[in-house]
């Protein structure tokens, strides 16, 4: 495996139904290229009032019945999680803990989901993720298709 340059994806999300999910990567037919996450943020706006939510990163579609089903590490698709919380004080607003995780033993090369369950709020969540590229050979980039399908623990 050889590395290559960071990149940056990020972009938001406009919370309006309580589910949120949306295709980051997209299989570009390069099986020999990929990317490694190498940090997983989430916030929301400024103008948020008593907001949580608990993010993750996929590479495939991570059905989102519960809270239970968004960090699961048993579930092989499942390679970042990260929450986020403002909460009303009486008086004024803070902040909850923070938490983000990535499992550095992964390479995305096809592709990759954000899903995740907020509150009720309408809120718009912001998202940064840091990553870098890989070029594979023909053995690891079929390892990496191997291990990304057939190793899921919760099918």
């Amino acid at each position: 495996m050889k590395a290559g340059r960071i990149r940056t994806l990020r972009g938001q999300i406009d919370h309006v139904s309580g589910e949120l999910k949306r295709r980051l990567i997209i299989d570009d037919g390069r099986p020999n290229s990929g990317l490694k996450i190498l940090e997983f943020h989430v916030w929301a706006g400024v103008n948020t009032q008593q907001a949580f939510g608990s993010f993750g990163l996929a590479l495939d579609v991570v059905p989102a019945a519960g809270a239970e089903d968004i960090f699961d590490a048993g579930d092989n698709r499942q390679i970042a999680w990260a929450t986020w919380g403002y909460a009303d004080a009486g008086t004024y607003f803070v902040q909850l803990p923070q938490f983000t995780l990535v499992d550095p033993d992964h390479i995305v090369n096809r592709d990759l989901f954000f899903y995740g369950l907020a509150s009720h709020h309408p809120v718009k969540w912001n998202y940064l993720i840091v990553c870098q590229e890989y070029e594979l050979t023909d053995d690891e980039a079929i390892i990496t298709i191997v291990k990304e399908t057939s190793q899921n623990t919760t099918q």
